[in-house]
């Protein structure tokens, strides 16, 4: 009895361990961030995807252009970085947290309404680690203040990430840059 009832919860353990699969969540350039983030009714925003993706996570960031505005500032950094996306959340070794365009499909990020006053931009903050982002172009990167120029397509302090196949063009900042955290 005691070992069909070890046996019986070795196979709990091991159905939870690997039975538990990776969620798989959608934004597009015409999503709403109130949307649960399927496929039919996917996020407006990547920021608001990072809310709901957990490590081993996907989230397909569909084809279009995205016109950025200073709306979508998700937050200040250090009093002097505006970054539109701010992904914190970290994915673990082996179940990173996956940003990628969908598949045969090409999201264009356009920065160029993003002008704040006394900040620098940013288009994507990368605060964790363990986060893979992939396929995405940027544009139009603002610099707003003339005696420094630094604005960044990307800024990461994250460790252990993946950026791939990203295009990052006509842009009046620096494409990627990475400080250990």
């Amino acid at each position: 009895m005691v070992f069909q009832r070890s046996l019986l919860l070795l196979l709990i353990l091991l159905l939870t361990h690997y039975g538990a699969s990776s969620a798989i969540f959608y934004v597009s350039a015409d999503g709403i961030d109130v949307n649960p983030g399927t496929r039919d009714h996917p996020f407006a925003t990547i920021q608001k995807a990072q809310g709901s993706a957990l490590p081993g996570d996907t989230v397909y960031i569909r084809g279009g252009t995205y016109h950025i505005t200073e709306s979508m500032i998700s937050r200040v950094e250090r009093n002097l970085f505006a970054c539109i996306t701010y992904l914190d959340k970290s994915g673990l070794a082996g179940k990173r947290i996956n940003y990628w365009a969908y598949p045969q499909e090409k999201p264009v990020f356009d920065f160029t309404a993003v002008k704040p006053a006394n900040q620098r931009v940013v288009g994507i903050w990368v605060e964790g680690d363990y986060i893979h982002i992939k396929g995405i172009e940027m544009t139009g990167v603002q610099v707003t203040i003339t005696s420094h120029t630094e604005s960044y397509c990307i800024y990461s302090y994250g460790n252990h990430n993946i950026f791939e196949l990203i295009s990052m063009h006509d842009n009046l900042g620096t494409g990627l840059r990475h400080r250990r955290g």
